[in-house]
């Protein structure tokens, strides 16, 4: 079957690049609303075998539509827990020509149940990031785009492109969980109620050498050398200025231990270890100019 690689600006998703947005815990699906309705188009979309990376599906190939649409294709049973504003979504994607119906990319890993893209729910997003809000893990979605947001990414002039998204699980925008005390010496953190975190540095010298200590410890898979972590950083000179606040613009790639340098989370190694949902602070000497760091580990690839 023919592949091609997808623009990204035509489905307004991008795995680690394009997390933006707010951040919140999850949330059931009774307090859930969807930015986007069921349409024709999107209604009409019915799958196969899931198997092999390359999911039969059959839709309307008349369907003309003017708005973005979502629909439940498959319905998880259990939905206590759904991704709303901000969480973040990791799903397996595969993108049609509504016209044809011919499947143009899909995620290696579609129909396996491990994950694939991860992204951050968004209303202000584009249709995708819209399309996956309210959904839970085990659903699957079926999204519709209209022509004028379809263009690039389809073959056939006028076109929708049709998403289907395989939710495989959804993250909290935040750490969460039993406050362990930190050690003497460890600046005290505070958390709002969106669970953004501040600092009160102790009156005293900043530590010679990096220290670090877990203040909430979470019960996901445990970071490896070389996962690439998603997290929230706030870091703040040992003088209280504050150098990075990611809360403000939504988490990023924090990288493996390899793309430290890349990534400049020079304090990613003392993540490993770790396991997602963790929050962790940081103490590091800098070079002459000391700093402390509090990281929510928010998920890994």
């Amino acid at each position: 079957m023919r592949r091609r690689v997808l623009p990204v600006t035509a489905v307004a998703t991008l795995a680690f690049a394009g997390l933006t947005g707010c951040t919140v815990s999850t949330t059931g699906a009774d307090a859930c609303v969807a930015p986007l309705s069921p349409g024709a188009l999107s209604e009409s979309v019915s799958v196969g075998s899931l198997t092999g990376g390359e999911p039969e599906v059959t839709l309307d190939s008349g369907a003309k539509i003017v708005n973005a649409q979502r629909s439940l294709v498959e319905e998880a049973s259990d939905r206590d827990v759904v991704a709303a504003e901000g969480t973040i979504v990791s799903a397996n994607l595969a993108y049609f020509d509504s016209a044809t119906g011919e499947m143009l990319e899909a995620s290696p890993t579609f129909g396996s149940g491990t994950a694939g893209e991860l992204f951050l729910a968004s209303a202000e997003g584009g249709p995708v990031l819209q399309g996956v809000l309210c959904s839970a893990p085990g659903d699957l979605v079926a999204i519709a785009l209209p022509a004028d947001l379809s263009t690039g990414a389809v073959s056939t002039p006028g076109a929708s492109l049709v998403v289907l998204a395989e939710i495989v699980d959804v993250a909290p925008g935040s750490a969460s969980g039993a406050i362990t005390p930190l050690p003497s010496g460890f600046p005290a953190v505070v958390t709002d109620q969106a669970g953004r975190v501040g600092l009160v540095l102790p009156p005293q010298e900043a530590p010679a050498e990096t220290k670090t200590a877990a203040r909430i410890m979470g019960d996901g898979p445990e970071v490896q050398a070389n996962s690439m972590i998603i997290g929230n950083v706030l870091t703040v000179g040992w003088d209280g200025q504050q150098l990075k606040n990611t809360w403000e613009a939504g988490p990023e790639n924090l990288g493996s231990e390899e793309q430290i340098e890349q990534s400049g989370a020079t304090f990613r190694a003392a993540l490993t270890g770790l396991p997602v949902g963790s929050q962790v602070v940081v103490i590091e000497p800098g070079d002459g100019s000391p700093r402390v760091s509090v990281i929510d580990i928010l998920a890994i690839a």
